[in-house]
C-alpha cells in the first residue's frame, strides 16, 4: 500500500526511499492463513531452487513435520496431494521462514487457529530460531506477548499505548483490565 502519511524506518532508512521489491525481499511474513504455490514441497519450501534439499529437512525436522512429510513422498510430493492440516500448514510456514535470510519476522495472528501443543511449538520456534529477529506479531493472545521486549496496543487502528508489558501493567488500565480478565 502506498502511505498516507507518517513514517517507517527500519535501521535508520525510511522505507518509502527504497523499491516495494526490496523491502518485501528484506522481510519474512506469516499470515493466519497460510498461501501455497502450485507444485512440489520443495518448491513451495525455496521457490528461487538456491536452498539445499538438507537444509529444507532440517528445517522441516526443526518445525516436527519432516516425518509426516517424508512418510508421503518428500520434498518431491506435490504440496496440494499432501493435504496438510492447518497446525501442520503453519509449521511449514514457519519453516519457509527459517529458510529466508531476513531479520525481521512480521505475524498476523498466525497462531490464532492452532490447538495448544501447535501453539506451544510456534512459541518454541519464535523464542529459538527467531531470537535473533526483530518479531512484529498481531496477536490476540496475550500468552503470546508477555516475553515481548515492547507491547503496541491499538484500539480501532489507533495507537493507545506502548511500552514493556511490565510497565503497561502498572500504568495502562486498558491492558491491567484485559490481563487481569484472561489470567
Amino acid at each position: 500500500m502506498e502511505s498516507r502519511g507518517g513514517s517507517i524506518t527500519i535501521d535508520g532508512i525510511d522505507i518509502s526511499t527504497i523499491s516495494r521489491q526490496a523491502i518485501r525481499s528484506s522481510l519474512t511474513s506469516i499470515p493466519q492463513e497460510p498461501f501455497f504455490l502450485a507444485g512440489s514441497i520443495k518448491y513451495n519450501l525455496d521457490y528461487t531452487g538456491h536452498i539445499s534439499d538438507e537444509a529444507m529437512i532440517e528445517a522441516l525436522v526443526k518445525v516436527g513435520i519432516w516425518s509426516s512429510i517424508s512418510a508421503r513422498g518428500g520434498l518431491d510430493a506435490d504440496m496440494e496431494a499432501m493435504a496438510l492440516s492447518h497446525g501442520e500448514q503453519q509449521l511449514f510456514s514457519f519453516a519457509c521462514a527459517m529458510l529466508r535470510k531476513s531479520t525481521i519476522l512480521i505475524l498476523d495472528e498466525a497462531t490464532s487457529s492452532l490447538d495448544t501443543a501447535t501453539d506451544a511449538m510456534v512459541q518454541r520456534l519464535i523464542h529459538e530460531e527467531f531470537k535473533d529477529y526483530t518479531v512484529i506479531a498481531v496477536a490476540h493472545r496475550l500468552s503470546n506477548i508477555m516475553q515481548s521486549d515492547k507491547i503496541a496496543i491499538l484500539d480501532r487502528g489507533s495507537l493507545v499505548a506502548y511500552d514493556t508489558p511490565a510497565s503497561l501493567l502498572a500504568g495502562c488500565p486498558e491492558f491491567k483490565a484485559l490481563h487481569d480478565s484472561l489470567t
